[in-house]
């Protein structure tokens, strides 16, 4: 019994012995202890800060649009022939100018050489015709012929004269003709499918054309406005150039292309609420290309003197939108704001804050007014953890 009881005190005394080591941190280090700290003494928060600044800050209009040509022309024979040769390769870009198909042109030299042949074949006997008139005139004056025959001579000159002027719109209606075996590019553009192989046959009323010809520098970018942003955007052009930004989706490598609003069109279409406009763009490298979609920015205006913070310092509460400003003694105060727009990561402020306060941009979330914070890293913010 008095073993037993002597075990039982020794059990108690480790029991404590550890209790003590625990509340001491498991430090077994000779005459250390934890640190006390004043009763309601909180540490810090670390946060970090953004200062609040004056910069030029565009109002932007963002939208999806549609890549157009300026001009699309589809070209087809203008004559009845057969085609003789390509001059070019599908997809090719032609200037303006250059030959892009030659037709047969056989039969039309030779109607253009028999029409001449008839002007110098009617020439001559206009000529005769001429002589004759003169001839018969003497004879007519000296009674030694009838006047019948002068008036003949003058009939047959007059006819002459008209069959010389046929002639020559024979000739010339030839020569069209045959200038139309030359087919060439009407304006500088990108080629089409070639729907005709040397041998075919073509005529001047076939509806599939021989290749259709693409513009694409420069080229329009199509896209609907908002009924409710149609007054900015009218205004912004009567004021002068819009510039408009198109941005090719998920290339980011490269800057978007730069352009200007050129149209807008004269109604609103009712089922959408929306209004057609167009921007045109110099489009050297070729990037934007017919039918695709692309991301749309139209610069109504810039704000020469805006006063911005990041958007990440822009916290929400029930009575509106709000931010830490941090005073001189380190400490986060909340000052309600009203946030006139967003954009590329900041926040356009109307009132609350003055150029120079610093605000609270990573942190916030575990701060309440008057709560000390430690400037941090952007990381150490995040999680919580003091540098």
């Amino acid at each position: 019994m008095q073993r037993r009881t002597i075990l039982t005190g020794v059990a108690l005394v480790a029991v404590a012995a550890a209790a003590v080591w625990w509340s001491q941190g498991g430090s077994g280090a000779k005459g250390t202890a934890p640190e006390a700290k004043p009763a309601g003494e909180k540490r810090p928060v670390p946060v970090t800060l953004a200062p609040v600044t004056r910069q030029p800050v565009d109002l932007k209009l963002t939208t999806i649009g549609t890549a157009q040509p300026v001009a699309t022309v589809a070209v087809r024979a203008r004559i009845d022939s057969v085609i003789d040769q390509v001059h070019f390769t599908e997809g090719q870009e032609v200037q303006a100018g250059d030959l892009l198909f030659t037709l047969d042109d056989r039969s039309l030299k030779a109607q253009l050489a028999q029409a001449e042949a008839n002007l110098e074949r009617d020439r001559a006997q206009l000529e005769k015709s001429r002589s004759d008139v003169t001839r018969y005139a003497e004879l007519v004056r000296q009674n030694a012929a009838p006047r019948q025959q002068y008036d003949t001579a003058i009939a047959t000159a007059n006819a002459l004269e008209g069959t010389i002027k046929a002639n020559q719109a024979a000739i010339e209606s030839a020569r069209t003709a045959l200038s139309f075996t030359k087919i060439t590019a009407p304006m500088t553009a990108r080629t089409g499918e070639v729907t005709v192989k040397p041998g075919a046959s073509v005529r001047s009323g076939d509806s599939t054309p021989l290749v259709t010809l693409t513009q694409l520098r420069p080229i329009q970018v199509s896209f609907r406005v908002a009924e409710r942003n149609l007054p900015g955007l009218r205004q912004a052009m009567a004021q002068g150039a819009v510039r408009v930004a198109a941005q090719v989706p998920g290339d980011t490598a490269t800057p978007p292309e730069q352009g200007k609003l050129v149209f807008i069109d004269s109604q609103v279409e009712q089922q959408s609420g929306t209004v057609l406009a167009k921007a045109e763009f110099a489009n050297e490298t070729t990037r934007l290309w017919p039918g695709q979609f692309v991301d749309v920015t139209a610069i109504l205006r810039t704000d020469a003197d805006a006063l911005t913070v990041p958007v990440e310092a822009v916290q929400a509460s029930q009575k509106g939108p709000f931010v830490y400003v941090i005073d001189g003694d380190s400490k986060a105060r909340m000052h309600p704001v009203t946030v006139a727009r967003l954009t590329d990561g900041l926040a356009v402020l109307s009132d609350g804050v003055k150029e120079g306060d610093r605000v609270v941009r990573d942190g916030a979330s575990r701060l309440i007014p008057g709560s000390a914070v430690v400037e941090a890293t952007k990381k150490a913010a995040a999680t919580g953890s003091g540098s």
